[in-house]
């Protein structure tokens, strides 16, 4: 189970073997560790250290995001001892290995837009455009696939060129399903300025932090990626591992909320010049996304759900950094 503890004035203790939750002192509830594996926490609060070091010998992670949807910390129990993994992940920084990879997670990203488009539209109409918004996709499929797999320093710019240009694409697409009144113009990573922009963000470090989990257990080290270079304090390999999933879990979601009017403009405030979103608004996000990664879907004919196919995704990477063992891509064809 994953607890979210959101707001101010919150704070995590311990009683006994009990995890207990507060809010101004006054007890709100409790959970034995054994039934948690992640803790969310977003706002300002506080743990106590026998409750970390409780959820620690219990393998439950704490995870921070702020209020842009920025992980802050994360709490865990020891590493994972597989030496070989990380070494392997270092030398293939400098190999073909690394391009490889490198294009696998963007085939996957631009598969992914092209059927999101497509199943989003025929609720929305407007088939024709949605089809030539494909075929450009398509073909920037073709041009990745041209690209030659060397050390991913030296093809990186160009497939992030054409990551630039499907995402363009599919974000005039996804514009296109929004209504006007949420002044939806285009994609803003950092610092948005809309409410789409603020729910997206939001919502993608909720899915960030299934990823780093996964990353985690997988034994791979999350700072270094293949497409996403090194960064002091940037965990690379989440963002690469995250381009898989994107469309599916968190896009279609937010779009969902929208038309579906169970967002209001009073969820969202404007301070200095950015989108604030309101507690409420916060809480359906994370609720949304975590029932999305924890629902059955069906993949390859078989039942399973988005935190396993999270899990498998970083296991196919191992697999293939050891093995060579051709990395299976992520994506649905709806």
């Amino acid at each position: 189970m994953r607890l979210i503890i959101d707001g101010f004035g919150k704070s995590i203790t311990k009683r006994d073997n009990q995890i207990v939750i507060r809010e101004n002192g006054d007890e709100l509830d409790y959970f034995l560790p054994k039934d948690l594996n992640q803790i969310i926490i977003n706002g300002k609060g506080a743990i106590t250290f026998d409750a970390i070091e409780l959820l620690s010998d219990n393998d439950v992670d704490v995870i921070a995001i702020d209020w842009r949807g920025n992980i802050k910390y994360r709490l865990s129990s020891m590493e994972h001892n597989n030496v070989e993994i990380r070494k392997q992940q270092y030398y293939a920084l400098n190999d073909e290995r690394s391009g490889y990879l490198a294009k696998k997670f963007i085939e996957s990203k631009i598969k992914n837009q092209r059927s999101t488009l497509s199943t989003l539209s025929k609720s929305r109409g407007g088939v024709d455009f949605i089809i030539k918004q494909r075929k450009k996709l398509n073909n920037l499929l073709k041009a990745l696939d041209n690209i030659q797999s060397k050390p991913s320093e030296k093809i990186r710019q160009d497939i992030f060129g054409i990551e630039g240009m499907a995402s363009h694409e599919y974000w005039i697409g996804f514009r296109y399903l929004i209504d006007e009144e949420y002044n939806f113009l285009k994609r803003s990573g950092r610092g948005a300025f809309d409410p789409v922009n603020a729910m997206l963000n939001y919502s993608y470090a909720i899915l960030a932090s299934e990823v780093l989990k996964s990353l985690h257990i997988s034994g791979l080290n999350p700072y270094a990626g293949f497409l996403h270079s090194d960064r002091y304090a940037r965990k690379s390999l989440v963002f690469d591992l995250m381009e898989e999933f994107r469309q599916q879990v968190v896009d279609k979601s937010v779009l969902k909320l929208i038309n579906k009017n169970q967002i209001e403009k009073d969820d969202f405030e404007l301070k200095e010049g950015k989108i604030y979103i309101h507690e409420s608004c916060r809480k359906l996000l994370i609720k949304t996304i975590l029932d999305k990664l924890n629902n059955k879907i069906t993949f390859n004919g078989i039942k399973t759900t988005y935190v396993n196919l999270i899990f498998i995704e970083s296991k196919n990477i191992v697999d293939y950094l050891l093995y060579l063992k051709k990395y299976k891509t992520f994506y649905l064809r709806w």
